[in-house]
């Protein structure tokens, strides 16, 4: 048998003879692959919590931001929806009944100036409403989820103790604006959130038997095979 390698785009190989090749995939089998493999290891077991939390900072070759960036980002602008619906929908409300109490006896030219009226004042109460709680309910989910993920990157292990943490933070700077008061409640209430949501999560990696080490590196070979792809 012999083979004859030609560099275009697809792989085929017919009866042994390799008349399409791929140049760009590698062989994992090769000496270069299995050496690539052995520095990423030696990377892995020497590498300290700075360089996994400096390393969420980066960017890569496609100047995409990191896996724990990816969600940090993704909790923030859920958050940031769920606000705008609960608190659009009970002002819009608002808005409505009281358009209709402070007019029944006012006199318009026809009903479309008066549709028009009631439409432009339930739109901008959504609008205020929902920016109003939406807003805070980002800045609660994304810092608890940038938290907790930077304090068990930076461990490489995760505890019921930065879930705890990360959900008083988020509960105080959710309640920022209303004074110190506000912010003990909303970080205790922060609190027992988190410590709910990290019993959870922890119980489910026990499970499971995953350890955050390997959810890490996990969430970054699907990004770079995404990348490839």
């Amino acid at each position: 048998m012999w083979r004859r390698k030609i560099p275009i785009r697809l792989g085929l190989t017919i009866f042994g003879l390799e008349i399409l090749s791929n140049n760009d995939i590698i062989d994992p089998t090769s000496p270069s692959a299995q050496k690539l493999a052995e520095e990423a290891r030696r990377t892995a077991e020497n590498e300290t919590g700075w360089d996994r939390l400096k390393d969420i900072f980066k960017t890569d070759e496609l100047n995409s931001v990191s896996p724990e960036l990816d969600s940090t980002f993704a909790a923030a602008a859920g958050g940031l929806l769920a606000g705008m619906i609960i608190g659009g929908i009970p002002a819009s409300k608002l808005a409505h009944e009281d358009f209709i109490a402070r007019n029944k006896a006012s006199t318009f030219e026809n009903h479309i100036e008066a549709k028009s009226k009631l439409q432009f004042n339930v739109t901008r109460a959504m609008a205020v409403g929902g920016w109003r709680v939406g807003w805070r309910l980002a800045l609660f989910t994304g810092g608890f989820t940038f938290f907790t993920t930077a304090v068990s990157t930076y461990r490489n292990k995760s505890s019921i103790f930065e879930f705890s943490a990360g959900g008083l933070l988020a509960g105080s700077i959710y309640k920022f604006t209303m004074g110190p008061k506000a912010m003990v409640s909303g970080g205790l209430a922060g609190g027992v959130l988190g410590t709910a949501a990290g019993t959870i999560t922890i119980g489910l990696l026990k499970l499971t038997g995953t350890t955050t080490e390997e959810l890490r590196y996990w969430r970054k070979g699907w990004k770079e095979s995404k990348n490839r792809y």
